[in-house]
């Protein structure tokens, strides 16, 4: 059974790209689409080359990557059982900019809870000029 992982920040920038576009098999679903090869902790995981993670990767905008971990039994070149080795599969990821909106929110609510937030007809005119900048 997979189990949800997840790295976030720095730990990120451990992922490494290998290859990009390399065709899906012709007998596949995808067979008119690419995808990338990275590695992170020595596992191989693929991500489609439409995905957003691609483009959000090179400029830096990556925050955290989820992955679903499971182990692949392998085998040998006579088809014999030959061990387990580690899965990664890419299950999507969080950009800087979604992680910067769901912390603003989560102080918003935090001052809610704690009875210290101010609805826009109670703030002063400094308040709102500080917020429009």
């Amino acid at each position: 059974m997979a189990k949800a992982i997840e790295i976030t920040g720095a730990k990120t920038l451990r992922v490494r790209h290998l290859r990009s576009g390399i065709p899906y098999g012709s007998e596949t679903k995808l067979k008119d689409q690419s995808y990338t090869q990275f590695s992170y902790e020595g596992v191989v995981f693929t991500v489609n080359d439409k995905d957003p993670f691609i483009k959000d990767r090179e400029a830096g905008n990556v925050h955290t990557i989820f992955f679903l971990e499971s182990d692949r039994e392998i085998q040998d070149a006579n088809g014999n059982p030959a061990g387990t080795v580690r899965s990664l599969q890419f299950d999507g990821y969080a950009s800087n900019a979604q992680m910067i909106g769901l912390t603003k929110t989560d102080a918003v609510l935090q001052s809610i809870m704690k009875g210290s937030f101010k609805a826009e007809a109670e703030l002063s005119e400094a308040d709102l000029q500080a917020l429009e900048q």
